[in-house]
């Protein structure tokens, strides 16, 4: 197949995955690095460097980098879900569980941070020559994809917020180390669980999306 059968540069490609990448940016698990222009004279061209000196920070940078560190506080927060008078049983099981998936969140986050301030992800994108008839199928794959990743965050959130809101025993722990080592009033509890469950929203958008992305890849 000839060059004129491909795509023409990996811009394209990332407009057909637009859907999945612009979800990710909402949970800043996806952002885009402005590139320098330095002029070689030997060349007589104008050609794009990834030069050590710092570029300008944009907001979508800043969003991600807020958002890994609050990733990073809140897995160190659910370390306190432990209590000396934890014993071998169920209850520690599903503290262990739910510690080992916030990590896993948090890691998936940096990750993701990584990818995105190195270019790595990117430079898949820009690197992939698909064919020009593969164009619509990938947008109609990543719609798909958005759209599924979408349904399963929302049920995630309401198996996890109803309950919570409940104030089922076995939700307390989510809300660590109040509730768990902190005693806390009725009259707040209820913007407390909401706080939370919006936490947990951060937390399965960096369980979901980035594995949709990387399958469709």
């Amino acid at each position: 197949m000839d060059v004129e059968g491909h795509l023409a540069d990996g811009g394209d490609l990332l407009n057909c995955f637009a859907p999945l990448l612009n979800s990710m940016r909402l949970f800043g698990l996806y952002f885009t690095r402005e590139s320098r222009h330095v002029h070689d004279a030997s060349r007589f061209t104008a050609v794009t460097t990834d030069s050590a000196v710092p570029k300008r920070w944009n907001g979508g940078r800043v969003y991600a980098v807020v958002i890994m560190v609050v990733a990073w506080l809140n897995a160190a927060r659910m370390l306190s879900v432990f209590d000396k008078t934890d014993k071998f049983g169920l209850m520690l099981f599903l503290k262990l569980a739910m510690v080992s998936g916030w990590l896993l969140s948090t890691v998936l986050q940096t990750a993701c941070f990584v990818a995105s301030q190195t270019g790595t992800l990117d430079q898949v994108f820009h690197e992939a020559r698909l064919p020009k008839s593969d164009h619509m199928r990938y947008r109609r794959l990543a719609i798909i994809h958005t759209a599924l990743c979408w349904i399963l965050l929302v049920a995630e959130m309401l198996m996890f917020l109803v309950p919570l809101l409940q104030t089922e025993k076995y939700y307390d722990m989510s809300m660590a180390p109040l509730g768990v080592h902190v005693a806390v009033s009725e009259e707040p509890i209820v913007l407390i669980k909401l706080f939370s469950g919006l936490l947990y929203f951060f937390v399965y958008a960096a369980w979901i999306f980035p594995q949709s992305v990387n399958y469709v890849d």
